[in-house]
């Protein structure tokens, strides 16, 4: 009798900065609630986790804890992430099998008035990477689409949205010569407009995958249902623009409210409709999209294709009878720090005029007959 899945061993590594993220958040009780979290078996506090030192003790508890994902609760993953990667490798995982939440720069320093809400947002980050690491799998190639032969009927409409050619359709001999899509991993960039695109749920991505998307979305609406958790805003951030913009507020220390949740996709264009419907479905009180300014896009077109999709969404989301106010598309660039406070703090405003969500989420239906195609792959 074979063996089942083994199960994940999360590790969850917090920094403190050199004692600058104490200062507006509770560590200890953050390293308490990350060891709560489902798959969590080890939890660690170092002064800097960047430090020589704290990538070989990184290393050390990869292998004395038998710990095949790692979370790094620390700043932001354009300053360390690859540093991050190099060090797990070296201690035998997958580059792929880690994840960061940025409690530094988007927390600490723009949240630094209320030690409470800060603390509970970055038990809220940090459980959103853990929901994230959690649903990851290893891949040689890091993050590029991948196809899932069985569901592509061979449209073209990934083709035709990649921008970097990656993408061909050809007669697949396995599927008696049916047209199918097939992704270069050398040639793409994981942006993700594919993936987004794709009509029949074929495409995915291996470190942005609709699974992960998901799992952070739910965890991130976890604590709704409290009071001090209104407004309940969640906010896709493209990691070129707006989210370097975010980090730059940060080091300016230019205060927030702290009612939002950041989850960052390399571009906007990788945001799937399906995942704003599932937030506001769900309960969120707002959505917001922060893409690049068009002209400026790291990819070149792909917050073009993001205007494009979110403006017959909103229409969408008003047919059905929703709030269109509760739905924001916001062009933020990467040296714009000002106007990414601006955006998130006038959408936050507009909400809590808006009020709580007024849908509740249904116990009625069962959860597996409602669940989204691509995750019956």
């Amino acid at each position: 009798m074979s063996a089942g899945p083994k199960e994940p061993r999360v590790g969850v590594f917090i920094c403190r900065c050199g004692g600058q993220i104490d200062l507006s958040i509770d560590t200890e009780r953050l390293a308490s609630s990350a060891q709560e979290e489902q798959d969590v078996v080890f939890t660690h506090t170092l002064p800097y986790l960047c430090h020589p030192s704290g990538m070989d003790e990184i290393a050390e508890r990869i292998k004395g804890e038998g710990l095949d994902r790692v979370v790094i609760a620390a700043c932001s993953p354009r300053l360390y992430l690859q540093s991050f990667q190099e060090t797990i490798e070296g201690a035998g995982l997958n580059r792929l099998m880690i994840d960061m939440a940025n409690i530094r720069e988007q927390v600490a320093w723009v949240h630094f008035r209320d030690k409470e809400a800060a603390t509970s947002k970055a038990e809220d980050m940090v459980g959103m990477a853990i929901a994230k690491v959690r649903n990851q799998l290893p891949d040689e190639h890091g993050n590029v689409s991948i196809v899932n032969k069985s569901r592509c009927v061979g449209c073209g409409v990934c083709e035709s949205v990649c921008n970097v050619n990656s993408i061909t359709l050809a007669p697949d001999p396995v599927f008696n010569d049916k047209r199918k899509a097939t992704v270069n991993p050398k040639a793409c960039v994981g942006c993700g407009a594919c993936v987004s695109a794709c009509p029949t749920a074929a495409m995915d991505q291996t470190f942005f995958s609709n699974r992960q998307i998901l799992a952070q979305i739910e965890r991130s609406l976890a604590n709704r249902d409290e009071e001090s958790a209104f407004p309940h805003i969640l906010v896709f951030s493209c990691h070129w623009c707006s989210y370097s913009s975010a980090d730059q507020a940060g080091l300016m220390r230019m205060e927030l409210d702290p009612h939002f949740r950041t989850v960052r996709t390399m571009c906007s264009a990788r945001v799937d409709p399906e995942w704003v419907l599932k937030a506001i479905g769900s309960g969120a009180d707002g959505i917001m999209i922060l893409a690049g300014v068009p002209g400026r896009c790291h990819y070149e077109i792909g917050n073009l294709r993001t205007r494009k999709r979110m403006t017959l969404l909103q229409m969408v989301l008003k047919q059905y009878g929703f709030d269109e106010n509760r739905f924001q598309v916001k062009y933020v660039d990467s040296d714009q720090p000002e106007a990414y406070v601006r955006s998130v703090q006038e959408f936050m405003d507009k909400i809590k005029q808006l009020g709580p969500n007024p849908i509740e989420a249904t116990t009625i239906v069962d959860p597996q007959r409602v669940e989204l195609p691509y995750l019956k792959l």
